[in-house]
């Protein structure tokens, strides 16, 4: 800037020196403009006649030379410029005057600017004129034609008349009449702006007008039939044509208006009315009907196909060898294995109609004959059917006929496979694909799609399976990975344009053209075809595999996003194409389907159900030993169970070597079939065997699946299906397959379990999720809800399908590989449901691979699942519903052995991991989510009323070695996040359980209170207790805390005078505190709970009558009791009910009320189950959807809205049931159950209750149910210190006394000594510390009593004289109730 000043600001200067130029230059011109106004205004006053041809020429393309008036200043200016520049232009020096260079210059722009409009007029003119001689010399044409055809009529019909014979006229008359007729009617026409600047013939659009439809009929029906049709070759004009070049276009145009005059609507007529002439009426449905059938015999009798009964023809076609070349020639015209080129709808109506069929069906098809209509019609919800005009459908209809009879009759003549597999692609892609199909078309057309007679009867694959089945060969590796969309590559619709995408539209069109097919609906097993079906259905899972989401989903709208750009827009999927393809979940069509597939008597479902082996046998005996023990104390014995494994056991290459060399091993071979009686009694070389499994190497075990099959059934199965002497129609269990992938597919997408991986092990989203769609649904849709009713309550499908999991060879060998993981590698949750075909060799009808076994091992568990919720214990046990309990435990053994796969060894093995990490498939997830709900509900019911012994669920080994490496609580905490943990916590033993419980327990209170070992214990919250008011004092005192209940808490005991007792609260006292105010809480008098017939407690309905508002307040400290007294390892009594027990577990999940109901309420449940399988009409037992409460009154609730207002009837009983059951076992005590668990999960997480079930969670509280102490555990675990040992005589009578006790006298010793009546879950051995006796010296009998330090679990025994003496001290001293007056 300085610089600036002192070179004195030169680029201001340049700046001013630009401005003065520009103001200069400006007034140059306005003087330069004025100038030449004044010489134009003098020229027009001089040359008048010039002038005036100029204007003429002006006036026809507008003013170029302005008036003075008008004219404006400057490039844009307006006229207010103009005024405005005046006195500018005035103020300028006077004007030049002009050189006579330039006066001629402007003299020769002026006269080319003449001569360039009187050329343009000219060539204007002329234009005009040769149009109006074209159009005259063609209407000229349409006379001389019209008068031609008139008198060939007239010669036809006296001909007729004369001789009988039908007149065929000469081959050179139809060509100059055809030649005529093409000229008038799609005139040629030259196109100017050729790319390469060549003029080129433009052939018109092959659109006629409407009145040359007429005349078009006439010729085809007049002049091309008959000679076409004659015997006679010389009078068949078409041969001709193909001699020459000119001949072969005329063919083409010939076929090309064929094609259009179906195909496109008629062009209306241009020429101009004369006044008073009338408009001319459009055609009719005879004269239109009359062009369809004349085009329709025309090409089916050069196409060679059989006439068509729609349209009326009767006469048959002559052949001949020369005729070939016509038909081979017409054929590649018609129709072309490709897909021609083809245009936007933007474009289609400026461009030529296509000839090829399928092209010109889909797009009639697509937007009608005008091509203007949207692919979906606005009104097509409210229409439905008749959204499409009659004519629209007969145009489509007649396409349709003749695609279809075209594609058969090349399978007739033995066309090549490629070119069918082309065809029959197109048909599929481009046809299929169109939204509405069967509503475009009439009925009668695509029957010929499902209707394929035999003259032989023997019935045949209908025509639409064939399609089907060639698309899949010529597009296998797309079908076999799922991508069918790219198969179909239809890129011409856009879902703007049609809010349908084109895999859902060919999955309704099949679906509706399928339900008309006898031959695939089912409706009659007698003309069923069941391999033609099965190809049928597996396709359609294939389809509904790639279907949107919102298919079959509830929602109002389906939203389907589509990429535009960089952006995405929702776009509303057409409600009327999801009502079409919603149809396969009809009720009626799903009853049909599998009731046709389900043959028992071929399958032998009851020989397989019925049969036993060795191993069930053995089974149930070792039920029966556990006899009517309940399944606490069942567990609570399984829970002190000792499994210290010897060498044998602990080794894993030992035990494999064992297992093998005692026999079963056999098991650990591979799955081929070996004659049972060769090799018997040989002698087996295992040694590579053995350095296989040292190694780690080998197979893994299959237990499951040996004991799943039978083999007997096995070879029964082989044997029919190689039967060659069966009907071709014979049973087969594809049709079964089929259906269960294509509803298994529904069920794993919609049914709520194909989203959520359980395992949570996989690194990738689940089937492309960066594109951001959804493959399956969260929760449960009411279509799967409704398919699954049909399925487990009107069909047998639950125990044939088990039936053919054990039978079916193909079934078994598919779960061995899903199970065994070395005979699949990939991991079960990337498990897919569509058939795996292989590129031309997928040749048998129904027989798509993949995953078989999967699919229907899915249909079977979510089926049995849906059953069990409305089955209680009675059905399972005596009436053995859904199937036989030794099928049950073939069951759990198989789905154990799965889940175990998909939890501990997918992702984690050697085998299965991959370089890739393998996407997960919603079917996957779903066989893992399906399995381990039917395997948590078995394993409930089983800890209720046996099923099976609990090891039958244990897979040994199972997180033994993590006990092991876990150190701190973070480690403990961390196994709970492992999907064993989570899943199916069942297959870990009880014991190990109960340790990582208590781990878990321990190291997080020692992390808060810390601990006498390490001498870091915290001072903890004080709390005085008077013993007449511990209920009292401890609500006071403690349900304030919170989550801080886990703190220490040291209580101070103040005796009934107020003073304070001696004792020092190192641990005991607070157990004993915690143990009498357990005692009181739970006590039924005070109005909180309420015992069951089988005195348990669950909380009482009627706690807020007694208490008010303040029960939910009680409740939650209730909670904290019994969550502090699980922390701090205090077993005490309160026995809990199952169904209160399942809230504390935080999943109750309603699939128990009726069991529930049966231990709450006997009479109760009875009345329901006369209800549920009372025969007679419901109705006449006069009950309504309300229930009647007894809190002290009868008050009646209803279950629904307006429940009293409607009936119970035979179709909604099984609500009625439901709902009755929920409403005592859960609505009325579900407000106390919650505010329980809240003051539970304040002190103990949930996530650490998840482990156990209601039983085992029962003995987690209390110890063992019957309340009996083990004498024997207690005596091997405990320590003597002060002088004892276990020889002692002290110590023998000490024994002896304690096992003469009665079960209510040990409870009290061990109160008295450990201030809990209840040894812990895990037995004696788990005690910390240690129960211990201490030796106390005395002189006399009399000296002391038998004291004990409840802090350190101590019992200090005196040296008495005699058992009897013992016996006496120690009794009076256990019941004396006292405090620490006594020591």
């Amino acid at each position: 800037m300085f610089t600036d000043e002192l070179a004195g600001n030169p680029a201001k200067k340049r700046a001013h020196e630009a401005k003065a130029r520009r103001l200069r230059a400006k007034r140059e011109k306005e003087a330069k403009e004025l100038r030449k106004r004044k010489e134009l205004e003098r020229r027009e006053q001089e040359a008048a006649p010039a002038t005036a041809v100029i204007a003429n020429g002006e006036s026809s393309a507008g003013d170029i030379v302005p008036s003075s008036s008008s004219v404006s200043v400057g490039a844009g200016a307006n006229t207010a410029d103009a005024k405005t520049a005046t006195p500018t232009a005035a103020a300028a020096p006077p004007p030049e005057a002009l050189t006579a260079a330039q006066k001629a210059a402007e003299q020769r722009k002026l006269r080319a600017e003449a001569r360039a409009r009187l050329s343009a007029a000219t060539s204007i003119q002329s234009m005009i004129r040769s149009k109006m001689v074209a159009a005259t010399a063609r209407e000229d044409q349409r006379s001389i034609f019209d008068k031609r055809m008139s008198d060939l009529i007239a010669l036809a019909g006296i001909l007729k008349q004369s001789t009988k014979a039908e007149y065929v006229p000469p081959p050179a008359t139809v060509s100059i009449m055809t030649t005529q007729f093409l000229f008038f009617a799609c005139p040629t026409t030259i196109r100017k702006h050729h790319p390469s600047g060549e003029l080129t013939l433009n052939s018109g659009s092959m659109v006629m007008e409407e009145r040359d439809l007429s005349r078009w009929t006439k010729l085809v029906k007049n002049l091309l039939l008959p000679g076409v049709f004659s015997d006679n070759l010389d009078l068949d004009p078409l041969l001709p044509w193909m001699e020459t070049t000119g001949g072969t276009a005329r063919l083409q145009k010939v076929l090309n208006l064929c094609v259009s005059s179906v195909s496109a609507k008629q062009a209306q007529s241009k020429k101009k009315k004369a006044k008073g002439q009338s408009p001319t009426k459009s055609l009719t449905s005879d004269s239109t009907y009359s062009c369809y059938s004349a085009v329709d015999s025309f090409l089916r009798t050069i196409l060679r196909l059989n006439t068509s009964k729609e349209m009326g023809s009767s006469v048959q076609y002559h052949g001949g060898s020369s005729r070939d070349i016509v038909y081979q020639k017409s054929r590649s015209i018609l129709i072309q294995p490709s897909t021609p080129k083809t245009t936007s709808q933007k474009d289609q109506n400026n461009e030529p109609c296509s000839c090829d069929l399928i092209t010109s069906l889909r797009s009639v098809l697509l937007y009608g004959s005008t091509r203007k209509n949207p692919p979906i019609p606005g009104d097509a919800g409210r229409l439905r059917e008749n959204c499409v005009t009659n004519d629209e459908k007969e145009r489509a209809s007649l396409l349709l006929r003749l695609v279809v009879d075209l594609i058969a009759s090349l399978e007739t003549h033995g066309a090549d496979q490629m070119t069918l597999n082309c065809l029959c692609s197109r048909f599929i892609s481009e046809v299929m694909t169109v939204p509405l199909l069967t509503w475009k078309v009439s009925p009668s057309s695509y029957e010929r799609l499902v209707h394929n007679p035999s003259k032989q009867g023997a019935k045949k694959v209908p025509p639409l399976v064939v399609y089907i089945h060639r698309f899949i060969n010529l597009n296998a590796d797309e079908v076999s990975d799922g991508r069918v969309e790219s198969a179909l590559n239809m890129s011409d619709v856009s879902l703007t344009s049609c809010p349908a995408p084109a895999v859902l539209c060919l999955l309704a069109s099949l679906i509706q053209i399928g339900r008309t097919c006898e031959a695939l609906h089912g409706m009659n097993p007698t003309v069923l075809h069941y391999k033609a079906a099965a190809e049928y259905f597996n396709f359609l899972a294939t389809l509904i595999n790639s279907a949107p989401l919102g298919t079959f989903s509830s929602r109002m709208s389906a939203v389907e996003w589509v990429s535009i750009g960089s952006s995405s827009t929702p776009i509303v999927l057409s409600d009327v194409v999801i009502e079409q393809a919603s149809a396969i979940l009809s009720d009626s069509y799903v009853r049909a389907l599998f009731t046709c597939a389900i043959n028992d008597e071929e399958l032998d479902t009851k020989k397989v159900i019925n049969t036993k082996t060795d191993k069930d046998r053995k089974h149930e005996k070792d039920l029966e030993e556990i006899g009517t023990s309940s399944a606490s104390t069942v567990a609570a014995k399984e829970a002190m169970v000792d499994r210290n494994r010897s060498f044998w056991q602990s080794s894993k290459w030992a035990k494999k070597l064992t297992s093998l060399i005692s026999g079963s091993g056999e098991k650990m071979m591979p799955s081929k079939p070996s004659s049972s009686s060769k090799g018997v009694g040989k002698l087996m070389n295992t040694s590579s065997i053995s350095r296989q499994l040292a190694n780690g190497k080998g197979p893994i075990n299959r237990t499951v699946t040996n004991a799943v099959l039978s083999s007997e059934s096995t070879s029964d199965t082989k044997l029919k299906d190689s039967n060659p002497k069966r009907p071709h129609h014979e049973y087969s269990v594809l049709f079964l397959l089929a259906l269960c992938r294509a509803y298994g597919t529904i069920i794993s997408r919609w049914g709520g379990n194909g989203k959520e991986d359980l395992v949570k092990r996989a690194h990738q989203s689940l089937d492309n999720a960066k594109s951001g769609k959804e493959y399956a649904s969260a929760n449960v849709e009411p279509c799967v809800t409704a398919l699954l009713n049909v399925l487990c309550f009107s069909t047998s499908f639950v125990m044939s399908s088990w039936s053919i999991i054990q039978s079916n060879p193909r079934v078994v060998s598919d779960l061995y590989a899903v199970i065994d993981v070395n005979k699949r590698a990939a991991p079960i949750r990337t498990l897919r449901t569509h058939p795996a075909y292989k590129r031309l060799q997928h040749s048998n009808y129904g027989a798509g691979d993949g995953n078989a076994g999967a699919v229907v091992l899915l249909m079977f568990v979510t089926c049995m699942s849906h059953t069990l919720i409305v089955t209680d214990d009675v059905e399972i046990h005596d009436m053995e519903k859904p199937i036989p309990k030794h099928q049950l435990r073939r069951c759990i053994l198989l789905l154990k052995k799965l889940l175990y796969r998909a939890c501990c060894i997918d992702d984690v093995h050697e085998a299965t991991k991959s370089r890739r990490v393998m996407d997960s498939s919603h079917f996957g997830l779903a066989l893992i989510s399906t399995s381990s709900k039917a395997m948590n509900d078995l394993y409930n019911r089983s800890s209720r009323r046996f099923l099976c012994v609990p090891k039958f669920w244990i897979e040994e080994g199972l997180l033994e070695q993590d006990l092991r490496r876990c150190k701190t609580h973070y480690d403990y905490t961390l196994l709970l996040s492992t999907p064993v943990c989570r899943i199916c916590p069942f297959l870990i033993s009880f014991k190990r359980r109960l340790k990582l419980f208590e781990r878990i327990i321990t190291t997080n209170r020692i992390d808060i209170q810390g601990s006498n070992e390490q001498r870091n214990l915290k001072p903890g919250i004080m709390v005085k207790v008077m013993r007449g008011r511990v209920l009292e004092d401890g609500l006071a005192h403690l349900n304030k805390l919170g989550r801080d209940m886990r703190q220490r808490i040291v209580v101070s005991y103040l005796s009934e005078a107020g003073a304070r007792e001696t004792g020092i609260d190192v641990g005991g006292l607070f157990k004993e505190f915690w143990s009498d105010l357990s005692s009181l809480a739970f006590d039924p008098n005070y109005v909180l709970f309420k015992n069951t017939e089988g005195s348990l407690m669950y909380p009482n309905p009627s706690s807020k009558l007694a208490h008010g508002s303040d029960h939910i307040v009680l409740f939650e400290f209730l909670g904290r009791i019994l969550g502090k007294a699980m922390y701090e390892g205090i077993t005490i009594q309160p026995q809990f009910a199952h169904l209160f027990l399942s809230f504390l577990r935080g999943d109750h999940t309603y699939l128990h009320l009726l069991t529930d109901l049966s231990t709450i309420d006997s009479q109760l449940y009875d009345n329901l189950m006369f209800l549920k399988n009372y025969d007679g009409d419901v109705s006449d037992l006069c009950l309504t959807f309300t229930v009647a409460n007894d809190d002290f009154g009868i008050s009646e609730v209803p279950l629904i809205a307006n429940g009293a207002n409607i009936d119970v009837t035979n179709a909604n009983k099984r609500r009625y049931i439901y709902l009755v059951a929920k409403h005592h076992v859960s609505d009325r005590i579900k407000e106390q159950s919650d505010a329980f668990t809240r003051g539970l999960w304040d002190v103990i997480d949930r996530s650490w209750l998840r482990l156990f079930n209601e039983p085992e969670l029962q003995v987690l509280i209390s110890g063992a149910s019957d309340g009996k102490i083990d004498v024997s555990d207690m005596k091997s675990n405990t320590r003597y210190v002060g002088g004892y040992t276990m020889l002692d005589i002290n110590i023998k009578r000490f024994w002896s006394v304690v096992s003469s006790f009665s079960p209510k006298h040990q409870a009290d010793l061990l109160r008295f000594v450990t201030s809990c009546e209840r040894p812990p879950p895990l037995g004696f051995a788990s005690m910390n510390p240690p129960f211990t006796i201490q030796r106390v010296g005395i002189m006399r009998d009399g000296d002391k009593l038998p004291s004990a330090a409840t802090c350190f679990n101590t019992l200090k025994l005196p040296t008495y004289s005699s058992e009897t003496v013992l016996r006496k001290k120690l009794s009076f001293a256990i019941t004396a109730g006292a405090g620490f007056e006594l020591t």
